[in-house]
């Protein structure tokens, strides 16, 4: 039996198949039209780590509708915003105190970009 196996690979071998390959664009190749509008898109929180009180600067996201989440470690939503037409340079400053000491996600989405940085509450 082994040795009908290894014939049967060693005619096969002999033939020239042809691969099926799907042919898809590399990541170099794609059209960098969408990476314009995100690189003039910023998130900053700040201070990190911080005592209660953080301000979130946003840059680059007015006439977009804006979600802000602010997430516990296992993933609970502790605080949202929507924010609806943020100016030019957006700040809010937060205050956090309520919550508990830890480790906390600042998630900021919309329908192109989504950004989630982490906070420490000390």
């Amino acid at each position: 039996m082994k040795h009908l196996i290894l014939l049967l690979i060693i005619c096969l071998t002999f033939f020239k198949v042809p691969a099926q390959v799907r042919t898809r664009a590399l990541p170099t190749e794609q059209k960098n039209e969408a990476k314009v509008d995100v690189e003039d898109q910023s998130m900053s929180v700040y201070p990190n780590p911080s005592n209660g009180q953080i301000t979130i600067s946003l840059e680059g996201f007015e006439g977009k509708k804006t979600d802000l989440r602010i997430m516990n470690v296992i993933g609970n939503v502790v605080y949202r915003e929507v924010i609806q037409d943020p100016n030019t340079h957006y700040l809010r400053t937060l205050d956090l105190n309520k919550l508990a000491k830890g480790l906390y996600y600042v998630k900021l989405e919309t329908s192109s970009y989504s950004e989630v940085r982490k906070v420490i509450l000390k």
